[in-house]
């Protein structure tokens, strides 16, 4: 950092998150599509499924200079991109003033859009993709070898297995107790994703601000119409990951106050 001026590097670091958050957009649209990830023909207009050229598909820029709509049918695009690729910016400059320049920076840029990704799925579809929760788990795991900050891989591998064990454990209660699914397995994969990444420590207050969002969530879940109210379904993984990225960004902190 000494060698790179600040503002270039926040620069940079905001032009990587846009071009995650475009890359994460496809991600996201493909695979509720159920269309192939990595399909050559790039991007289409999901309204007449026209092809769209570069200039089209430029994170936030195009969104802003079509005003949302697509250049062929004038159909709207819909603001879940732009909050994507905004969410991705966000988190890239965040993780960069923790983390600065270096490999724990990079590693947790990827490990976060990956939870954004697949909290936006999550609120779409209520399912959690395994190649986000079971391949973050992986990834953090791997990680956990080599990076300076961090659980070490010791308590990365406790985390994973104490997170996804406990949600696996309130999963089959909560179906012996209501005889009806309550938790996804989604969840209890992410919580091995989660819980590789944050370690032993970083497990309660995670849950704890996964619960407090997740229970304001539920009150906008009960008030939307045609959602089946308080009884209607939920997601809670966008909860546990927003419960996750802010431990990663001040977990030091959080930790202090948690046991003061």
């Amino acid at each position: 950092m000494d060698t790179i001026p600040i503002w270039a590097f926040y620069f940079a670091a905001a032009v990587v998150g846009l071009e995650l958050g475009g890359l994460a957009t496809i991600f996201i649209q493909r695979w509720i599509d159920e269309e192939p990830i990595c399909k050559p023909g790039g991007s289409k207009c999901p309204a007449c499924n026209a092809r769209l050229s570069w200039r089209d598909t430029i994170p936030l820029i195009s969104f802003l200079l079509l005003r949302g709509r697509c250049r062929h049918c004038g159909e709207p695009i819909g603001p879940q991109y732009m909050l994507v690729e905004l969410s991705c910016l966000a988190w890239s400059l965040a993780s960069a003033y923790t983390y600065g320049l270096s490999p724990e920076w990079g590693v947790y840029l990827v490990l976060g859009i990956m939870l954004i990704t697949g909290s936006f799925i999550d609120f779409e579809t209520f399912l959690l993709p395994d190649r986000i929760t079971l391949g973050g788990t992986a990834m953090a795991l791997a990680a956990s070898f080599v990076l300076r900050t961090g659980p070490t891989w010791q308590d990365a591998f406790l985390g994973a297995a104490v997170g996804a064990g406990l949600f696996w454990a309130v999963q089959q209660l909560y179906r012996l107790w209501r005889k009806r699914e309550g938790l996804g397995t989604g969840d209890v994969k992410l919580m091995a994703m989660i819980g590789a990444m944050t370690g032993l420590a970083g497990l309660p207050p995670t849950i704890l601000v996964g619960s407090l969002t997740g229970a304001l969530g539920a009150l906008y879940y009960m008030i939307r119409p045609g959602k089946g109210g308080i009884r209607g379904r939920v997601p809670y993984g966008p909860f546990l990951s927003l419960g996750c990225m802010l431990y990663l960004l001040y977990g030091p902190q959080i930790l202090h106050w948690w046991r003061f």
